[in-house]
């Protein structure tokens, strides 16, 4: 595995079996891995071919995992453990005004790249325990909500490892890494957008 920051852009490449919610998402063998700050207040009609043109632009190979943020790319959070590395832009919009079913959104997007082979019941597990730990850092951090309505996940393993993992719930080895990592990465990330934001009261 790869990864650099490229006109505002994390690109991370490799050979990779991964499953995404994002915009292109789904389960598919893909090249590349991105996330993109697009401007405050983006509304693109046609995000699909918006990441197409994006990537084409970037020279980023196809087939690719895309997904769009707000977030200033210097605020992106990485962490690694041991064969896990975590990146995550967290933004949230308004935050003191949010409730589940009425607020506009912001946006944390979640990336996990294991160096480890993955069962299926792993990737799909893997969604659920770094979202679970996405709604932990929230609440942690005194938010009454459990993140926004245009979140994404995207989990990867690289295609050639050795070792595999079988199981990710929050009881697993790998479960209780993506919980440490992903609830770090949320909390550094929202404090890093507070920071550059100045008085805390507007969020990406």
């Amino acid at each position: 595995m790869r990864h650099y920051t490229k006109d505002s852009t994390l690109i991370i490449e490799g050979e990779f079996e991964a499953i995404s919610s994002g915009i292109n998402g789904g389960r598919a063998c893909v090249e590349c891995l991105f996330n993109h700050q697009v401007q405050p207040g983006f509304n693109h009609f046609e995000p699909a071919q918006y990441l197409d043109r994006l990537a084409d632009s970037l020279q980023i190979r196809r087939p690719y995992f895309g997904l769009l943020t707000a977030v200033n790319m210097d605020d992106l959070c990485v962490r690694t453990d041991d064969y896990l590395t975590t990146f995550v832009t967290a933004g949230i919009t308004h935050p003191s005004g949010f409730r589940v079913k009425d607020s506009e959104a912001g946006t944390i997007n979640i990336i996990l790249v294991v160096n480890g082979i993955l069962s299926e019941g792993a990737m799909a597990g893997a969604i659920i325990t770094a979202t679970e730990a996405k709604g932990l850092a929230l609440m942690e951090m005194g938010y009454d909500f459990l993140g926004t309505t245009t979140d994404a996940v995207i989990i990867a393993y690289q295609k050639h490892s050795s070792a595999y993992i079988e199981y990710a719930g929050s009881y697993t080895e790998f479960g209780e890494k993506i919980t440490g990592t992903v609830v770090r990465c949320v909390k550094e990330g929202i404090r890093k957008t507070e920071k550059r934001n100045g008085d805390g009261n507007e969020y990406e």
